[in-house]
């Protein structure tokens, strides 16, 4: 007889009798992946203090008895880590949510993380920008993470009368300092997008800039696109693209562009520092100054 494969029986469940007593960091667990749509065994272990061991031990527990999921896709799609990828199970949303309305909302997330599975390389480029970018905010508190939104919450703050937007943005945030705010959209790019379809999409980001197409869905006015992508020569094609998004065609300082090989949940900071390529110059910049 074989020997059963280890990989495989991590996204199996076994029986499971017992009920679960939930923890304080369980519903702190439960709630960072509902916050994130996915996030994987390294993410969470940043984002919560504690040990290592005990931490996992919670996670398991937590996708045996349904609070939390293993989306099998993981094991065939084309990831940057070998870490676990958790999303948030039914029974987790049902955990999580204070009344019928939120549990609604919380399980429509959670339909909308099954629809995405395809894209979740994609989603995890997401959730890690995010989680570097929260640790580096911990070092810098002259500095407030003070909006996200993304995926369908973003579709919808973005749709005027029930229409689709022309253009959906990967995320939105905002930072602020005590004298400015800083809002910025993130492109998480996975080097699937031809040039030509890149520059079209920039350059729609430039005329709701000069337009100001934001102000009645979003309420901002002006803002910068950060393009994440998976190394330094596709950040630096892509910066060299942005040159033509603008009508002078010399290249704006609003877009900006960094490979993810940068920075990781151990070295967070170097998102807030001068690393930014921008097609304006050669001078590298920051996101905050």
């Amino acid at each position: 007889m074989s020997e059963p494969n280890p990989r495989l029986q991590k996204f199996s469940r076994g029986g499971v009798a017992d009920p679960l007593r939930l923890q304080p960091r369980d519903i702190a667990l439960l709630r960072d992946v509902w916050e994130f749509r996915f996030l994987n065994t390294e993410q969470l272990l940043s984002l919560h203090t504690g040990g290592v061991r005990n931490i996992k031990q919670r996670l398991s527990l937590l996708y045996q008895h349904g609070y939390l999921d293993r989306p099998a896709i993981q094991k065939t799609a084309n990831l940057t880590s070998s870490h676990i990828i958790y999303s948030l199970g039914r029974k987790g949303a049902e955990t999580l949510a204070k009344n019928a309305e939120e549990r609604e909302g919380i399980l429509r997330r959670v339909r909308e993380n099954e629809h995405t599975l395809p894209l979740i390389a994609h989603s995890q480029m997401i959730s890690q920008f995010r989680v570097c970018l929260m640790l580096a905010l911990k070092k810098r508190p002259d500095v407030e993470l003070t909006r996200w939104v993304q995926g369908y919450d973003l579709k919808k703050v973005l749709s005027q009368r029930g229409g689709n937007p022309p253009l959906v943005p990967d995320a939105f945030f905002v930072l602020e300092t005590a004298a400015a705010k800083y809002p910025c959209f993130l492109e998480a790019d996975r080097a699937t997008e031809n040039e030509p379809r890149f520059l079209s999409k920039l350059k729609m980001y430039w005329r709701h800039n000069r337009e100001e197409s934001f102000k009645n869905t979003i309420g901002i006015s002006n803002f910068r696109v950060l393009t994440i992508t998976p190394n330094e020569g596709r950040a630096r094609n892509l910066c060299r693209v942005a040159k033509d998004a603008d009508d002078s065609r010399k290249g704006s300082p609003m877009y900006l562009f960094l490979s993810e090989t940068r920075y990781n949940t151990a070295t967070p900071e170097a998102l807030l520092t001068a690393v930014w390529q921008s097609p304006k110059n050669d001078e590298p910049q920051a996101i905050v100054y």
